[in-house]
């Protein structure tokens, strides 16, 4: 529409803006709003990131000194760090990667049942698929199996039971190798070994260990 003076298209803005003002108003507050809640989660979500890998980063500390020096306060500090991520950050990696290194660690102190408890903490709160998830699966495994290895063969089989272990199908099969044998499943530990070579072979790595398992099998077929 066309205005012939100034004062019909001032006018004719007033009109519009008592029509529209107060909705292009609330755009605006809103637009603003959702730019600075975002830049204010952002700065959140960084202050979290933050205090977690500091906890973290703590907990590696205390490893290392209980590793050097085996002190009871530092195996108090790896607890205390380790419950605090888990209870306060446990849907970060961080306390993935935490219950692994207590899980070494109490594994290194001879205390396996609370290795399979922190392995286990691991196994039900990472993906499938993932990589942590299949590092703590063979762990776990390996720790019950040498709870009891005769008893608990078949549950420490069933953890390592999946068709795709990526780059960790060498150590899968290797273990399932060393299971079989104590079951006297000669054949499918030779198979699980052959299969564990292979793998190791294609990442153009050598396991001297796999090769003297192989051979100690080879003998006792010829004897």
């Amino acid at each position: 529409m066309d205005y012939r003076t100034e004062e019909e298209q001032v006018e004719a803005l007033k009109r519009w803006w008592q029509e529209n003002g107060k909705s292009v108003l609330i755009g605006i507050g809103l637009a603003l709003a959702l730019i600075y809640g975002w830049k204010a989660w952002q700065g959140y979500q960084q202050g979290i990131n933050e205090t977690v890998s500091g906890i973290y980063f703590d907990l590696v500390d205390a490893v290392q000194v209980a590793q050097e020096k085996n002190e009871p306060a530092s195996q108090a500090t790896i607890g205390h760090l380790v419950d605090r991520l888990k209870a306060e950050h446990g849907d970060s990696v961080y306390a993935l990667y935490a219950s692994l290194l207590a899980a070494k660690q109490a594994v290194n102190g001879g205390d396996v049942e609370l290795a399979a408890k922190q392995l286990q903490w691991v196994v039900d709160r990472s993906d499938a698929d993932s990589a942590i998830q299949l590092i703590a699966r063979l762990r776990l495994a390996r720790v019950i199996f040498a709870q009891n290895n005769t008893e608990n063969a078949d549950a420490a089989l069933a953890l390592v039971e999946t068709t795709n272990a990526g780059a960790y199908t060498a150590s899968y099969e290797e273990f399932k190798g060393d299971v079989y044998l104590h079951q006297g499943r000669i054949e499918e530990a030779r198979l699980a070994y052959q299969k564990a070579q292979v793998e190791t072979e294609q990442f153009g790595a050598n396991n001297p260990v796999l090769t003297i398992k192989l051979n100690d099998l080879a003998q006792d077929g010829e004897s």
